[in-house]
């Protein structure tokens, strides 16, 4: 029935984005407002960090591209 949503696996796809984009999560980490481990740490989902819709909608608007689309 497809379509599950996985939310155990890194968010391969705003990874490709951010590198499209010609950023580095350094300069993505100080947009957000937080440590460039931390936003490595999300981007990995480690330990079952995420991100907070604030920070998600604050990362597409800032990279131009919907929330989906991670």
């Amino acid at each position: 029935m497809g379509g599950a949503l996985v939310l155990d696996k890194p968010y391969h796809n705003l990874k490709g984005i951010i590198v499209s984009k010609g950023l580095k999560q350094k300069d993505i980490a100080e947009k957000l407002d937080m440590d460039k481990s931390t936003l490595s740490m999300k981007l990995n989902r480690y330990r079952g960090r995420d991100f907070t819709f604030s920070e998600a909608s604050k990362l597409a608007e800032l990279l131009g591209v919907k929330m989906e689309d991670f």
